[in-house]
């Protein structure tokens, strides 16, 4: 397929034109079946339509043709990114490593499409080597910068975001990542950021610059300058979210009204080498310390927060759908074939399990998909965080998500979020009632050694001293407490809203 024929499919792609992007790929595929690029835009177009099953056909074609260019191969890990299939992109990526790629570009752009799926580990040889090509490539240092953050390395991460910035004075995200980096002296940065609030139009960039003025000046201790940079991040964010919030409200309410999720405990089959262990619950309510810990013993990788769930529901249900969960799968339920979603999805964590037999698969929203995962994969086991509403609702106020907790940009959107939640989860239990164990962030911090006891128990192992020893992690934590992590098991972080008080009225009538 020509460059310019590739480049308008993806415009119309954009633009939603699906119509006029199918004739030219008909036309393209119809010249040469075996055009791989032009197999990679139909999947996306396939995806597009919401048809995964499609899509899939059309990969699958694209994997035994051959990858011509430097754009095809990304395309490849692209589709295979928006199809969570990162055992694939590993794979491929191994057949074509860093010095084999074209250019800084490329090669930054494998390295954000990896550490998309969390293959970290495989995206850090990426960053560097498009910074070895160009050391003054924005993309690439900042690639390389969001993962030595991961990796624990600030200093050397705010080293990265300030070369950005030194070449891209207004760019948002590094000014954000740097807001996160523990650096000194923050009133410079407190006045620049304030001049490019006032100059930029854009309401993406003000989110961004808005988070990292409110996290400069809150670690500074002007918290009623902060409160109003946060407010206005949160009001632009929370209108970009309505129809996310709106969905998961119906979700909730689909979810309860079904109580037959116990019946498909025969679907699979319940011995198997390798065991997934689910870590759930609101966003900041602690799942990624619980991961951590659990991750430090000798049977247990930290699998972070995958979707591969989602993934295998959007595959075994042939469906294409952007957030957690969808109606339709859940109209379909027992429809769907639960020994193909558990062979599946442990096919494609596997990678992430390191050779031990159990894996932490951490993403917290899961919440929506117990019934589904309890089926499919009946040896598995959830462990849900929870912690007082307040701290999770301010720490969720503070936290800039993606598309992560549409509820989280507002007080009241939050407390009606957590209504539905503990309705949700006390129906799971009703359900499932021998698959979760609750376990409190409070009890983690104050009590570390006795409550990952009962997890440990729960687990069916032996506690291990060495769960304790966050300080001494050398792996990624790619969560809004990948920085915080880095301290070990703090007890402070109680009722850090407080200097907020008078500004959070909704959180403190509902749950004090």
């Amino acid at each position: 397929m020509q460059l310019n024929d590739a480049t308008e499919v993806e415009r119309l792609l954009a633009a939603r034109d699906h119509g006029a992007a199918a004739v030219k790929l008909d036309i393209a595929l119809a010249a040469r079946a075996d055009d791989t690029l032009a197999l990679l835009l139909q999947s996306e177009l396939e995806l597009a339509r919401e048809r995964n099953d499609r899509a899939r056909q059309f990969v699958e074609r694209a994997l035994g043709s051959q990858l011509d260019s430097p754009k095809t191969a990304i395309k490849l890990l692209s589709v295979l990114s928006d199809l969570s299939e990162s055992d694939l992109m590993i794979r491929v990526c191994a057949q074509i490593p860093p010095q084999h790629w074209d250019s800084a570009t490329s090669l930054a752009q494998v390295a954000h499409l990896l550490t998309g799926v969390g293959a970290y580990e495989t995206a850090i040889p990426f960053a560097e080597a498009a910074i070895a090509r160009d050391t003054k490539h924005p993309p690439g240092l900042y690639a390389l910068a969001t993962l030595r953050t991961f990796f624990g390395q600030l200093d050397e991460a705010a080293e990265l975001c300030r070369r950005v910035i030194e070449l891209i004075p207004d760019d948002p995200g590094s000014w954000w990542l740097l807001s996160r980096l523990r650096q000194s002296d923050p009133g410079s940065r407190i006045d620049r950021l304030r001049t490019l609030i006032g100059s930029t139009t854009s309401a993406d960039d003000h989110i961004w610059l808005y988070y990292a003025l409110h996290n400069e000046l809150h670690d500074g201790g002007d918290f009623e300058s902060s409160w109003e940079a946060l407010s206005s991040a949160c009001r632009i964010k929370r209108a970009e979210m309505i129809e996310s919030r709106r969905h998961q409200l119906r979700l909730f309410e689909a979810l309860r009204a079904q109580n037959d999720w116990a019946d498909g405990r025969s679907h699979a089959p319940a011995q198997h080498a390798l065991s997934p262990v689910f870590v759930i619950g609101l966003h900041r309510s602690g799942t990624t310390l619980a991961e951590q810990i659990l991750a430090g013993h000798s049977a247990i990788a930290s699998g972070g927060e995958t979707y591969d769930i989602r993934a295998q529901l959007r595959r075994n249900s042939k469906l294409h759908f952007v957030s957690e969960l969808d109606q339709r799968v859940i109209d379909r339920r027992n429809e769907l074939d639960y020994a193909a979603i558990g062979r599946n999805y442990r096919q494609g964590i596997t990678w992430r399990a390191q050779g031990r037999r159990m894996v932490t698969d951490k993403l917290p929203s899961n919440y929506f998909n117990v019934g589904f995962i309890a089926r499919a994969l009946p040896e598995s086991k959830f462990i849900c965080l929870s912690r007082d509403p307040i701290d999770v609702g301010f720490s969720s106020l503070r936290t800039l998500f993606s598309h992560a907790a549409p509820y989280s940009y507002d007080a009241e959107d939050f407390v009606e979020h957590h209504r539905q939640y503990e309705s949700l989860m006390q129906h799971w239990r009703h359900c499932l009632p021998d698959r979760i164990l609750d376990i409190r962030y409070e009890d983690l911090v104050s009590a570390p050694e006795q409550t990952t006891r009962l997890m440990t128990h729960f687990l069916g192992l032996d506690f291990e001293p060495d769960m304790l020893a966050l300080q001494t992690r050398k792996n990624a934590v790619a969560t809004a407490s990948s920085v915080m992590l880095r301290d070990g098991i703090r007890k402070d972080r109680g009722q850090v809203w407080q200097p907020y008080a008078r500004h959070l009225s909704p959180l403190l009538q509902a749950f004090s």
